[in-house]
């Protein structure tokens, strides 16, 4: 595809010199400062030059309304416009150089260099046009599509919703190549011309040949009963003729004002046809549309056409149903909601009280675990000082117990009073006596300490008892409120369950409603067609009744010649002559009409044959039609997504008759949230600019996959035509243009942000303008 990468200039507009290099892949905007005149502002500081640069350079022509030298800088007598395109496919760069004169005729000049080689016959051509074309050629366009896809300008741009049905058909047949097959089906019509003429030929002559066998037939029938009956007198044999000649004729009469009948009524057929055709061309409601087929088409075609009023009322009436319920089911969502609001209130509330009550929960329980753990090392501490005392409260015990023994063993002097034991004389016995006094009261002491630490134990075990006893407190708490919560939850997830089954609801009646209004909508369509298909019926069957009518004359005036010359032979021969003629005139125009018959069936076969292959390629361009027009739509749409905009647009392409013949008629619809919204003219400035930028978009990615290999045009270049989208609408689409990756150039009076990163300012100051970047 080719990339305009440079444009060179001399003495344009207001411009000595211009020098710029196209920012590839991002859109860049143009903004004018017109330092001569402030109260223009961005006015006349020369943004259109550029523009024309691009234009002329490629075309020969500016895209205003002005002559070539009025380009050219007042103060030189010629301009130099010079541009400069790649092509990474083929490693190609193409560049044209034109040159205007105030005085004289245009040069152009063109060169082409393949892979830094360059070759300077190759591109030359032996005139302006020539070279004009060739330039197209190279690119792979024509000057519409250029005008209308790639450089728009306020001055020359034809938008596609806009343009009439036959400039949408011949697009379409472009990007189709509809227009090839449509040269096939001009061979098959001129191919078919003659052979219609020679089929009505031959059915005028077969017609006339059998009047002439029904006549003789008829006549051989009179002639033999009038041997049987006794021979009629020339006389009255011609007088009978005659008369059979004047009835003729005065059936030829009437078959005259039969076909000024049929005349009229064709005349008729062709108002009701192009009344209905203006109707289909209008803006109207549907109800107008059906009233004025309602008007015009019995004219033609009485009681045939559907009753489409009763089919759209039982429509209506079912959207009136579905709004209804669905008025019903929008209460219902609003009351569920209020519900889901409430309840969902009602368990935050609670879930901020659970949350607090699981934190002081969490407190308590760590707190508990605490107390517990402490208890419990207590608890061991003070069993194992039991266990301590006990062991020495035994020990005193055994020691008590062994002096007591030792002691049991005194024996007490008589003389002197002493006491001592036998068994060991070395014994104290006092102070025997004394240690045991002393171990009883340790050993008392002792008791009484086991005793105060086994109360001890007891006092441990009952905190033990109390702590586990708010253990189990907090933990009945925390199931209580686990218990609320999952109620409160419960009931939010049945209000939302409800909430959502009645937004399900709202949601099928609202599709079964768009759906109502769609088949409303593609009511119009059906509409045209079967008005259509009924014109085009009447105007067979019209057709067929004039043939059929001349028919029935010719084969009257076949009538009337073969008794005109059974007239002269009456006159001539004798009554057994007479018969044999007729016979023999019978036999004759018998053998014709076998031959005119087998020329017919040879005439019909071949004229089937044309048939056949004119609704074959005329079914083939429907389908290549209808397969851009799908393509078209899914493109802009797609388009029309990606900036930001919630229309959709709708294409109905061509239709295939009943008759078999083709409706060639592009209607557009344009949707909002799956309804229709109306014609593209309704529509504001804004929105028509993004419509009409995605349509470009399309048609430009379909003119570049149309194009031959590696050609093509990458550029798009608007000169006020989004004027009317505001600062946000522009910068949405900007951004949406440089996600593509899409080079353009964009005129602009300034409604964009300021901090967007690609753009170029042309000052003029003093009478010249430059390029500020």
């Amino acid at each position: 595809m080719w990339k305009l990468i440079e444009i060179y200039a001399q003495n344009v507009c207001a411009f000595r010199e211009l020098h710029y290099h196209l920012e590839q892949g991002v859109t860049t905007l143009i903004f004018g400062d017109n330092k001569d005149n402030e109260s223009q502002r961005s006015n006349g500081s020369g943004k259109s030059a550029l523009i024309e640069c691009i234009a002329i350079g490629i075309t020969g022509s500016p895209l205003r309304k002005i002559k070539n030298e009025e380009i050219i800088n007042d103060n030189s007598d010629e301009c130099l416009i010079e541009l400069q395109f790649g092509n990474d496919s083929n490693n190609e760069v193409f560049t044209i150089e034109r040159k205007l004169y105030r005085k004289g005729s245009a040069e152009v000049a063109c060169y082409i260099t393949r892979d830094k080689e360059f070759d300077p016959d190759e591109a030359v051509q032996h005139s302006v046009d020539a070279y004009n074309k060739y330039i197209l050629e190279m690119l792979g366009l024509t000057k519409d599509e250029l005008y209308n896809n790639f450089i728009l300008s306020k001055h020359k741009y034809q938008d596609f919703l806009s343009c009439s049905d036959k400039d949408k058909k011949e697009i379409i047949n472009r990007f189709s190549n509809g227009n090839l097959v449509d040269k096939a089906i001009e061979e098959i019509l001129s191919d078919k011309a003659p052979v219609l003429e020679l089929m009505k030929q031959t059915d005028l002559e077969f017609a006339g040949i059998e009047g002439r066998i029904a006549m003789l037939t008829e006549q051989i029938e009179k002639e033999e009963n009038s041997t049987e009956q006794g021979a009629k007198s020339k006389v009255e044999k011609i007088a009978g003729l005659e008369e059979s000649i004047v009835e003729k004729r005065s059936i030829i009469r009437q078959k005259a004002d039969e076909l000024g009948l049929l005349d009229t009524e064709l005349i008729k057929i062709k108002e009701v046809d192009s009344q209905i055709q203006q109707l289909e061309n209008g803006d109207f409601t549907l109800e107008d549309y059906l009233s004025g087929i309602n008007k015009y088409l019995p004219l033609v075609a009485p009681d045939k056409m559907t009753d489409w009023d009763s089919v759209i009322k039982a429509k209506k009436d079912r959207i009136h149903q579905a709004e209804e319920e669905l008025a019903k089911w929008d209460t219902a969502f609003e009351l569920a909601e209020k519900k889901v609001n409430e309840i969902t209130v009602i368990y935050n509330e609670l879930y901020k009280e659970f949350e607090a009550f699981t934190k002081s929960s969490l407190d308590k329980a760590e707190i508990y675990e605490g107390e517990l753990r402490r208890l419990n090392d207590e608890y061991i501490r003070v069993n194992k000082e039991i266990e301590n005392l006990k062991k020495t409260r035994k020990a005193l015990s055994v020691a008590i117990e062994s002096l007591s023994n030792k002691l049991a063993g005194i024996i007490s002097c008589p003389s002197c009073g002493f006491e001592f034991i036998v068994s060991d004389q070395s014994f104290d016995v006092e102070k025997g006596k004394s240690e045991v006094q002393m171990k009883q009261h340790e050993f008392i002491t002792l008791s009484s300490c086991i005793n105060e630490t086994s109360g001890l134990i007891d006092k441990i075990e009952q905190d033990q008892s109390q702590v586990q006893s708010g253990k189990r407190e907090l933990s009945s708490q925390k199931s209580a409120w686990t218990g609320r919560i999952g109620t409160a939850v419960e009931n939010v997830n049945i209000a939302s369950f409800e909430m959502e089954g009645a937004r399900r609801n709202q949601s099928r009646i609202a599709d079964t409603i768009n759906t109502l209004h769609q088949e409303i909508d593609s009511i119009l369509r059906k509409v045209f067609d079967e008005a259509f298909e009924l014109i085009d019926e009447a105007y067979k069957s019209i057709d067929r009744k004039i043939n059929g009518v001349h028919e029935e004359v010719k084969a009257a005036e076949s009538y009337i010649d073969t008794l005109e010359n059974m007239i002269k032979e009456i006159n001539a021969n004798t009554g057994s002559e007479i018969l044999t003629s007729l016979k023999a005139s019978l036999n004759e125009y018998r053998h014709k009409s076998s031959e005119v018959l087998a020329k017919k069936a040879k005439v019909e076969l071949e004229l089937k044959t044309l048939e056949t292959q004119e609704q074959n390629f005329v079914e083939f361009k429907t389908y290549l039609a209808n397969t851009k027009i799908e393509a078209l739509s899914k493109i802009t749409n797609e388009f029309l997504e990606s900036i930001g905009s919630d229309i959709r647009i709708k294409f109905s392409g061509y239709t295939v008759l009943k008759t078999g013949k083709v409706r060639e008629k592009i209607s557009v619809s344009l949707v909002r949230g799956g309804m229709d919204c109306g014609s593209f003219g309704k529509f504001s400035a804004g929105e028509s600019a993004r419509v009409n930028l995605a349509t470009i978009l399309a048609m430009q990615k379909l003119i570049n996959s149309n194009c031959d290999a590696e050609k093509g045009l990458d550029l798009l270049v608007l000169d006020e035509i989004l004027e009317a989208v505001d600062e946000d609408g522009l910068s949405y689409m900007f951004a949406a243009l440089n996600g593509l990756c899409i080079t353009a150039l964009i005129v602009s009076h300034g409604n964009i942000a300021e901090s967007y990163p690609h753009t170029i300012k042309i000052i003029k100051e003093n009478g010249e303008s430059r390029i500020s970047e």
